[in-house]
C-alpha cells in the first residue's frame, strides 16, 4: 500500500513537471512571436513608403494609340496635354503592381513586403502610381533612344522634370505631398539616374522635415540630383554585387531591398546617419568584383556565333548567355539584340 502511494505522488509530481516544462514551453514560443511580430511592426512603423520607377517590363500588351508614336509632333506642352486626354479615353485593365513585372520590380514588392510600407511606381507615363490603383495598359519612356520614348514627338527641348509634374496632375497619380504625408516614417525610393532627374527636382523642394525622412537608392545618383538630396542616398556602390548580385539596370532596387531586409531587419532606427553607417559595414566586408574581362568581336564574327547557337538555342536570353559564359565575348544587350534581328532576318532561322 505504501508502494502504491509513493508510485502515485511520483507520476503526480513527473504530470506537475511536464505541465511546467509545457507550460515553460509554450511561454517561450509566445514570446519569441510577439518579439517577431513587435520587430516587424517597429520596421513598418518606421517605413510610410517604398517608390521605385517602373521598367519596360509589363504584363500586357497596348495598341499605339496607348503610346506616343501616334501623337502629332508638337510642343512639350501639347504632347503632355495630348497624353493626359489619351489618359482619359484608355480603359483600365489591372492593378499596377501587376502590370509591371520583371526580377527588378519584383524586388521592390519584397522591400515593401519586408517593411510592411504601401508600393508606389513612379511612372513616366502615368505619374506617381499606388500599386492598388487600377491603371490602363501603355507604353512610354522618357529614354531618348526607345521607339516608345516620348521626347522624339516633341519639338525643340524636352524637359522630363517638368513632364512628370503634368503627369501627377493625371487621372492615376497621387502627389508627393500624399506619399509622403505629415508622418514620421522613412520614404525609401530606388531610382536609375534617368529618373532621379526626372523626380529629382519635385522631391528637392519638399520641406527639410520631409527630405529629412528619404533614404534614396541607385547607383551614381550624385550627378543625376539636385545637391540638397545629397546626403539622403544611401551608400551604396559595386560591392552590392558581392552581396546581391544582379544587373546595372536592377542595382537601384537591390540596394532598397538590401536595406530593407537587412539594415533595418537588424536595427529599425529614425537615424539616416546610423543607417548609412551600418550600410558602409555592411559593404566594408567584402571586397569590389571586377567585371569579367571579355573580348570584343565584330558584328560580322558575333553574326556567326549566333548563326551557329540558334540551331541549339531559341530563346534570345539564352544565346546572349551562351556568348558570354561560353564564348567569352562581350557584347551589349543593345547590340546583340540588333545582330540578332539581323540574323533572323537574314534567314538563319526556319
Amino acid at each position: 500500500m505504501g508502494e502504491a502511494r509513493r508510485q502515485s505522488r511520483r507520476e503526480a509530481t513527473s504530470n506537475i513537471q511536464g505541465a511546467s516544462s509545457l507550460t515553460k514551453r509554450s511561454q517561450l514560443l509566445k514570446a519569441g512571436a510577439e518579439k517577431m511580430r513587435a520587430e516587424s511592426e517597429g520596421i513598418a512603423r518606421y517605413v510610410d513608403a517604398v517608390v521605385v520607377n517602373c521598367g519596360r517590363r509589363k504584363s500586357l500588351t497596348h495598341s499605339d494609340y496607348a503610346t506616343p508614336v501616334s501623337i502629332p509632333f508638337g510642343t512639350q506642352l501639347g504632347v503632355q496635354s495630348e497624353w493626359l486626354r489619351r489618359l482619359q479615353t484608355l480603359e483600365t485593365r489591372t492593378a499596377a503592381n501587376a502590370f509591371y513585372t520583371g526580377r527588378g520590380f519584383g524586388m521592390a514588392v519584397r522591400a515593401a513586403a519586408a517593411t510592411k510600407a504601401p508600393l508606389y511606381i513612379a511612372s513616366a507615363g502615368l505619374g506617381l502610381v499606388s500599386g492598388d490603383t487600377q491603371i490602363p495598359a501603355y507604353g512610354l519612356t522618357v529614354a531618348g533612344e526607345h521607339p516608345e520614348a516620348v521626347a522624339t514627338r516633341v519639338c525643340g527641348p524636352f524637359d522630363p522634370a517638368s513632364w512628370f509634374e503634368s503627369m501627377m496632375g493625371g487621372p492615376y497619380s497621387r502627389r508627393w505631398l500624399d506619399v509622403v504625408g505629415n508622418g514620421e516614417g522613412s520614404i525609401l525610393i530606388g531610382l536609375t539616374q534617368p529618373y532621379a532627374r526626372m523626380l529629382g527636382p519635385g522631391l528637392g523642394v519638399l520641406r527639410p522635415q520631409q527630405q529629412a525622412r528619404l533614404r534614396l537608392f541607385g547607383l551614381s545618383l550624385a550627378g543625376a540630383l539636385p545637391k540638397i538630396l545629397h546626403p539622403a542616398v544611401a551608400p551604396y556602390d559595386e560591392r552590392l554585387n558581392a552581396i546581391l548580385p544582379g544587373t546595372r539596370s536592377d542595382f537601384a532596387n537591390r540596394a532598397l531591398l538590401h536595406f530593407a531586409q537587412t539594415v533595418l531587419g537588424q536595427r529599425a532606427t529614425s537615424d539616416r546617419v546610423e543607417e548609412f553607417e551600418a550600410v558602409n559595414a555592411a559593404l566594408d566586408v567584402v571586397k569590389t568584383l571586377r567585371p569579367p574581362c571579355r573580348p570584343r568581336r565584330s558584328d560580322p564574327e558575333i553574326t556567326a556565333l549566333i548563326h551557329k547557337r540558334l540551331s541549339l538555342h531559341h530563346a534570345k536570353g539564352q544565346i546572349l548567355r551562351a556568348l558570354r559564359d561560353e564564348e567569352g565575348v562581350a557584347c551589349e544587350q543593345a547590340r546583340f539584340a540588333r545582330l540578332y534581328r539581323a540574323a533572323r532576318q537574314n534567314g538563319a532561322v526556319s
